[in-house]
């Protein structure tokens, strides 16, 4: 049994409590590999890695210029005038027989930009994506405009950029209903999956015989959407992730979940106990006091704004410091909410944003309290409530929503 610990930096209450892992007579940790190897899911052929196929896959085709502006009257036609005003015999619109003004001159547009501007920014974009693909550094013509779309914005992520999932009912309805177990579970099944991943066992994904695109997958774990000042954020990838971090009652913990090699280094059994142990302290601190010095809240704000406060919390101690830098180098983080949604209506809007409440008390300033609080948007998570409802609300920018359907 490891033991626990517990630090408190300047505005930062961050808790470690380290997976009372077996340890084999050989000071080796237990090998997990054979049940995991067991997973249809999971492959050792070198052949079938999780990255092999990469670069076989065919490259995402640039339309020539004029399939292009072919297509862009159809595009922008919801934009134009739907009608211009005239009738025909039956008093309907003559718009299903006539074209609209604005859409000739939009026409006359088409024809000027195919014959000046087009092809010269046609060429660029062809040698963008010739010089993207010889260096290696783009997957596709479209990827760095993508990512510009998610991370330039400075509105906040909640609402505007994270998805959010919830997810059935475990099987075991016993354990379904109790939050630990749940959560437990769940995790450990992250904690496996976060596992192959490292070790590339997951069988790349394929449709109709044809193989998909696995490169998502590098960010499923141990990402964070760090915020920037004075440019876009960024997303940063930490391939050596081993740790898990858990969120209770606006508090902060971690505890190991995978050993340097990759191979998993918990059992569902100890992340119970760990859990239990979490739950434990936490309660120690009333919730209208942990509200109160409430970090994950700040990852709502708008960008800019947080990362004004980030710096300054960093920048205010090294034990600050240290603890963002293990909350962003986690695996993931795992919620655990004190909320018991009605129906899946609130359910669903717990995953999405949690719960609000402006609370004021007298000699105290206004307060933000709810599970809004018990978050940390900047990363993936896994929120588990009181009856044991499940879902995941995640940033966006590094990966697609269809990769945390695994």
């Amino acid at each position: 049994m490891s033991h626990s610990s517990s630090t408190t930096a300047d505005g930062i209450h961050s808790s470690a409590v380290m997976t009372p892992a077996k340890v084999c007579s050989n000071g080796d940790a237990p090998s997990t590999q054979n049940d995991d190897c067991r997973h249809h899911r999971y492959s050792r052929h070198a052949s079938n890695t999780t990255f092999s196929r990469q670069a076989t896959l065919p490259r995402l085709p640039i339309p020539t210029l004029e399939e292009t502006l072919e297509k862009f009257p159809a595009a922008v036609s919801a934009l134009l005038s739907s009608h211009d005003g005239e009738k025909n015999s039956n008093g309907e619109s003559a718009s299903n027989t006539r074209e609209t003004k604005e859409m000739k001159e939009c026409r006359k547009e088409i024809e000027q930009f195919l014959a000046v501007d087009g092809p010269p920014l046609q060429t660029l974009l062809l040698e963008y994506e010739q010089k993207g693909r010889e260096d290696g550094t783009l997957g596709s013509y479209v990827e760095e405009f993508w990512t510009e779309a998610y991370l330039a914005p400075d509105q906040s992520v909640v609402l505007n950029l994270n998805p959010f999932f919830v997810l059935e009912d475990g099987p075991d309805t016993n354990k379904s209903k109790d939050q630990s177990c749940r959560a437990a579970s769940l995790c450990f099944s992250a904690i496996k999956l976060a596992s192959a991943l490292k070790s590339e066992r997951l069988v790349p994904d394929s449709f109709r015989g044809k193989a998909l695109c696995m490169d998502q997958f590098r960010a499923l774990f141990g990402a964070c959407r760090v915020p920037e000042l004075f440019e876009k954020d960024t997303v940063a990838v930490d391939p050596d992730s081993t740790h898990v971090v858990v969120l209770e009652n606006n508090q902060m913990y971690f505890f190991q979940a995978l050993w340097p090699d990759g191979t998993v280094a918990v059992n569902e059994q100890d992340i119970y106990e760990i859990l239990t142990a979490i739950k434990a302290d936490a309660s120690k601190v009333a919730p209208e006091i942990s509200s109160r010095n409430a970090l994950g809240v700040l990852t709502t704000l708008p960008r800019r704004e947080w990362a004004n406060a980030r710096d300054i919390i960093k920048n205010k101690s090294v034990h600050n410091k240290a603890a963002l830098e293990i909350i962003d180098g986690a695996l993931f983080v795992l919620v655990i909410d004190d909320v018991t949604p009605k129906d899946i209506h609130e359910a669903a809007a717990n995953m999405l944003h949690g719960t609000y409440n402006l609370r004021s008390e007298e000699n105290f300033i206004d307060y933000q309290a709810g599970s809004c609080c018990n978050r940390w948007y900047d990363k993936l998570q896994v929120i588990v409530c009181n009856d044991g409802r499940a879902g995941i609300n995640f940033e966006h920018s590094a990966i697609d929503g269809l990769g945390k359907f695994y």
